[in-house]
């Protein structure tokens, strides 16, 4: 079966009403919109995503075009699921200092998780994703940076977390082989954005 990973689209960061879980802002729709125009005849069966609004709202613009609905597994959210604000890699990256240097050293645990339970719980969404689908199922998993690299460097058969850089709205392929084992199609497709303003 194939499986798509797309991050979602840029959030608000300045968002007061729910600062922990913020909406995306103008750039993240068009990210949103972006992402459905490329995936919308990829013939897909089934759209997945985290309980996160900016991964649900990522979601939205592909499944009112395929006429699908969203189903929700909670452990494709991010480590910063119980935080009090929601902070982007890239925001940190730019600001420097000490939080980066914290942010690089344990990127799962400056978030807010535990690096052990969160790996498992986001294998465990892998598992519960592609559990029963046929071999000629496509499904989209509307996800977060973190969870992408888990399953990544789970593909790829690495014990640590690899850091792959994934950008907003950024497309993830990969290919379930059917025995436990994948194979990494493609990582951090931007092309699509290319005509989004």
């Amino acid at each position: 079966m194939r499986l798509i990973l797309i991050r979602h689209g840029r959030p608000n960061e300045d968002d007061a009403d729910a600062p922990h879980d913020p909406p995306l802002n103008a750039h993240g729709r068009r990210q949103a919109q972006a992402a459905a125009r490329l995936l919308e005849t990829e013939g897909l069966t089934r759209i997945v995503a985290s309980p996160l609004r900016r991964a649900r709202q990522t979601a939205e613009s592909l499944a009112e075009r395929l006429g699908l609905s969203i189903e929700t597994i909670d452990d494709w959210a991010e480590a910063d699921r119980g935080s009090i604000r929601y902070r982007s890699t890239e925001t940190l990256r730019a600001e420097g200092g000490d939080a980066w240097s914290r942010f690089l050293a344990d990127p799962i645990g400056y978030l807010g998780g535990d690096p052990a339970s969160f790996r498992a719980g986001v294998l465990g969404a892998l598992a519960a994703t592609v559990a029963n689908e046929s071999a000629t199922a496509r499904v989209a998993v509307f996800t977060h940076g973190m969870p992408i690299n888990i399953v990544l460097s789970h593909a790829l058969g690495l014990e640590s977390i690899t850091r792959f850089l994934v950008g907003y709205g950024s497309v993830t392929r990969l290919r379930h082989l059917g025995d436990g084992r994948y194979g990494v199609v493609s990582v951090n497709e931007t092309g699509h954005h290319k005509w989004t303003p």
